[in-house]
């Protein structure tokens, strides 16, 4: 629901968008926000003791109870559920960071639809709709300034200390705040698409397994080759010999131990 307000000081001869032209680009384009996938803390728990590396120590635990030695199996069980709890808790913040990025979009927008100044929510506002920001206001989308100057504060995008200043034909990007002045623009884009939408995105789609996890997955790799080459070269040699499993076992654990960061 729409409600009417006064037409901002100076405001252009503009007509903005009309009502119908404003839902057909909100279909096509969708809403002016951050779409969030919230994951059950639990579920994110349980997908963290579920890998190479950890399946390599979850035989391991199973192969010390075999041989009964309950306290080495006890420690390493305690190793997994660590790793899964500090690997949780670490994406668990990404996602807090992820729904406070997308409540800074959560607020309403002075908007021109069909000839008239509007306040609406700002998950309304489509690209090509023309907005008024003024003093105090947080930018709800990416706007090119058609009019007006304003000071504006992008910490939040760029971590510059200092607000600039910006003027017609610059734009104001969605999570700054206008700390003076006012103007009139139009919308450039909007949601993820905007460059505050970006950042949050990438957040949102970021993997708890960077460059440097990955590097460490590859050398895991190699080395259990290098550790089935040995248990294979073992194993054959413990049945030329009549080795008995109990021996072989041991040593089938400190293979499995071995190539884990």
């Amino acid at each position: 629901m729409t409600v009417q307000s006064t037409t901002p000081v100076s405001a252009p001869p503009l007509t903005g968008l009309t009502s119908i032209d404003a839902l057909k680009r909100l279909q096509i384009y969708g809403p002016n926000e951050i779409q969030v996938e919230k994951k059950r803390p639990w579920l994110i728990f349980f997908q963290k003791m579920w890998g190479p590396v950890p399946w390599m120590l979850e035989i391991t635990v199973l192969l010390e109870l075999f041989l009964g030695k309950w306290i080495e199996a006890g420690i390493v069980a305690l190793l997994v559920l660590f790793n899964a709890f500090i690997s949780s808790l670490q994406e668990n913040r990404a996602q807090d960071a992820l729904s406070f990025l997308r409540q800074r979009l959560t607020v309403n927008a002075r908007v021109l639809r069909d000839g008239q100044w509007q306040i609406i929510h700002a998950r309304e506002l489509v690209l090509g709709d023309i907005i008024h920001v003024r003093m105090g206001d947080l930018a709800p989308a990416d706007m090119q300034i058609l009019t007006g100057q304003v000071l504006v504060d992008r910490s939040t995008l760029t971590g510059e200390s200092v607000p600039v200043e910006a003027s017609e034909g610059n734009t104001i990007y969605a999570g700054t705040v206008v700390k003076r002045g006012e103007a009139t623009g139009e919308i450039s884009a909007t949601g993820a698409h905007t460059s505050f939408g970006k950042t949050a995105e990438l957040v949102r789609l970021a993997k708890t397994s960077g460059t440097l996890n990955e590097i460490v997955y590859a050398i895991v790799r190699y080395l259990l080759i290098l550790d089935g080459v040995l248990a294979a070269a073992v194993l054959l040699f413990a049945l030329l010999i009549g080795l008995a499993w109990q021996d072989f076992i041991p040593f089938a654990i400190i293979l499995l131990v071995a190539p884990v960061p």
